[in-house]
C-alpha cells in the first residue's frame, strides 16, 4: 500500500480514529532516534553545507525546493 494511498484512508477515518492512529504512530517512533534528533539534524546541516562548499552551483532557491516536496504528496 502506498502513502498515499494510507493518506486517503486514514483521512476518511472519523476524528477519534485519526487521533488514536495518531498516537500509535506517534509510540511507533523509536525513542532512541527521537532522542538523537539533534544530532541528526546537526549531521544533516553539517553535510549539505559541506556539499555547497565543494559545489556552489548545488544551490537552489528555497521556494522551487518546497514546491518540488509539496508536489511529490500530493
Amino acid at each position: 500500500m502506498s502513502i498515499k494511498e494510507i493518506k486517503k484512508a486514514a483521512l476518511s477515518l472519523t476524528a477519534k480514529e485519526r487521533a488514536e492512529l495518531s498516537y500509535l504512530l506517534l509510540e511507533s517512533i523509536d525513542s532512541e532516534n527521537v532522542q538523537n534528533i539533534d544530532k541528526i539534524w546537526e549531521e544533516e546541516v553539517k553535510a549539505r553545507y559541506e556539499q555547497l562548499i565543494r559545489d556552489p552551483s548545488a544551490e537552489r532557491i528555497a521556494e522551487l525546493v518546497i514546491k518540488e516536496a509539496k508536489s511529490k504528496y500530493k
